[in-house]
């Protein structure tokens, strides 16, 4: 097994997988950024400047991990045909098995980023108040997300952000504060706030648990907006199909 030059460069599929490779060292990550691999990859180089149907050998092909360090989902498949790149992507969790197919482009990944800070951030500024269910917003109780300039702060999260959007049909008309990174590496357990007219909202990522959404909203409009049905559920166990009080 070797490594042919041909691999080297960007591959995109579109919306799901960004891949770089050079020179036998692959990096892949999803639409927000995130890396969700870094492994050595290796092929029959003849084969492939051939123009032949090709296998690429991963070292790693685990792409995410469950509970007690199992994998969850993983590329079952990954090969060269005609120019491009081919996977399959297996899951744990699910009796499915999703194919993509990269094509490789000639500028750098995550061209579909819209970055919107002139249309947004000034809007976003000043004190947001987290809703509660029991409508306890009595001093002491109340929590705050503050946002001033490019930073923002909640409890135990905060850092700097960009405002943004993707050119993607997924997500065509959402706004999102995300990282100044654009990678989902400063905001600590909070992957990203969705900016929605009224109000903010996120998920937070705690282990194996799925919180409610978080849902935030100008302290004179926190009893008038329509609070999302994913704002009142209880935190489940995301390895368990039961809820826990």
């Amino acid at each position: 097994m070797g490594f042919s030059d041909k691999l080297n460069g960007y591959w995109e599929e579109g919306y799901h997988f960004y891949i770089e490779i050079r020179d036998g060292e692959m990096t892949v990550r999803d639409y927000r950024r995130k890396i969700t691999l870094n492994t050595v990859i290796s092929c029959d180089a003849e084969s492939i400047d051939k123009g032949l149907k090709t296998p690429i050998k991963l070292e790693d092909n685990v792409l995410s991990y469950g509970g007690s360090n199992n994998p969850m989902s993983w590329f079952e498949d990954f090969y060269f045909e005609d120019g491009m790149i081919g996977l399959v992507e297996g899951y744990s969790f699910m009796d499915r098995k999703d194919p993509y197919i990269l094509k490789k482009v000639d500028h750098g990944p995550f061209d579909h980023i819209i970055i919107r800070d002139d249309e947004f951030r000034d809007t976003l500024q000043g004190v947001w108040l987290k809703w509660s269910a029991s409508g306890d917003y009595s001093k002491g109780k109340r929590e705050e997300l503050v946002i001033d300039g490019d930073r923002f702060s909640w409890g135990m999260h905060s850092g700097r952000f960009h405002v943004i959007s993707y050119k993607s049909s997924y997500h065509n008309d959402s706004v999102y504060m995300v990282p100044w990174d654009l990678t989902e590496s400063e905001f600590s357990g909070c992957c990203r706030f969705e900016v929605l007219p009224d109000m903010l909202t996120t998920n937070e990522i705690v282990y194996d648990m799925s919180t409610p959404l978080s849902v935030f909203a100008r302290e004179e409009n926190i009893g008038k907006i329509e609070v999302p049905a994913a704002a009142k559920t209880k935190c489940r166990n995301t390895m368990e199909p039961m809820m826990l009080d």
